[in-house]
């Protein structure tokens, strides 16, 4: 495990400045290009007017960057050696903190499955709230390696469908509840204490839920889709984004309940996947 913590770096050059400007944030990030390369542009654009609207941001977000740079490097120390206890991977993860410019809070990079980055200035600073978000990010690189360890054949994933995503992010909220119990259920999907709307959402509109979704996964998956159910710009058919999370987790559950944790964490190795879940979303 390695935990490479950038946040002091980003604190000592607001701190510097008495009043930053969009030029000394353009400096900042020009000169700290490698840390910021996975995060531009494919989890948030780099444009002017996403680091202007920053700027107006991280003076009220300060006090928690500065107390997540501080309790979360333990609180991924105690949830590494947890999953590691549990699964016996061997995962030897890479972690990347950072702040970002309000894009992506946490992400597990493209190119390399054993990183994790934590784009902190979107987290809560409580220490339950960044213990779920940690248990999610590494419960999917453990969902990964489980399927690699079972022989999955990776060619054969479709990335860009929702069905797919749908499962990947279902299998991880399944795992964060796991290493991480007995929190309310908002906050295993929105990592923070103002999640209760948008479960109550989805619970009283689960059958239309899952009949659009079905809907939009039968025709050809596209951005708009993705964004839609998966991304924190989406929310325009019921009102809040990222609905495919709990509608995953809702599946990923019924699967272990149906055939086991342990092979229903691998059910995409050598399993009709796409046709299980469309199965399920028409009952």
């Amino acid at each position: 495990m390695h935990i490479e913590n950038n946040i002091p770096m980003f604190l000592k050059f607001w701190e510097s400045i008495e009043q930053p400007t969009l030029a000394d944030l353009e400096t900042y990030l020009d000169g700290n290009e490698k840390i910021y390369e996975k995060y531009f542009p494919n989890h948030c654009p780099r444009t002017e007017e996403r680091l202007s609207a920053a700027l107006q941001k991280y003076e009220g977000k300060i006090a928690d960057i500065r107390s997540i740079s501080d309790g979360l490097p333990g609180i991924i120390e105690e949830l590494d050696k947890e999953y590691e206890q549990i699964f016996g991977l061997g995962l030897d993860l890479s972690y990347q903190l950072m702040v970002g410019t309000f894009g992506s809070n946490a992400f597990v990079t493209r190119d390399n499955r054993r990183e994790i980055y934590f784009a902190v200035e979107k987290l809560s600073a409580e220490r339950d709230h960044l213990k779920v978000i940690t248990a999610h990010e590494i419960g999917h690189v453990t969902h990964f390696a489980l399927a690699t360890r079972d022989g999955m054949d990776w060619s054969t994933v479709d990335w860009e469908h929702g069905l797919t995503t749908l499962f990947t992010e279902g299998a991880a909220t399944y795992l964060s509840k796991r290493i991480v119990p007995g929190l309310q259920k908002p906050v295993y999907f929105t990592y923070d204490d103002d999640g209760e709307p948008w479960v109550k959402c989805y619970e009283e509109n689960k059958v239309e839920l899952k009949r659009r979704f079905l809907e939009d996964a039968i025709g050809d998956w596209d951005m708009v889709k993705e964004k839609e159910w998966f991304r924190l710009s989406g929310g325009s058919y019921f009102g809040y984004n990222r609905l495919g999370y709990i509608l995953g987790t809702d599946y990923v559950e019924q699967l272990v309940e149906r055939i086991g944790e342990d092979v229903a964490l691998t059910f995409w190795n050598g399993n009709d996947l796409k046709a299980d879940i469309m199965e399920w979303l028409r009952k």
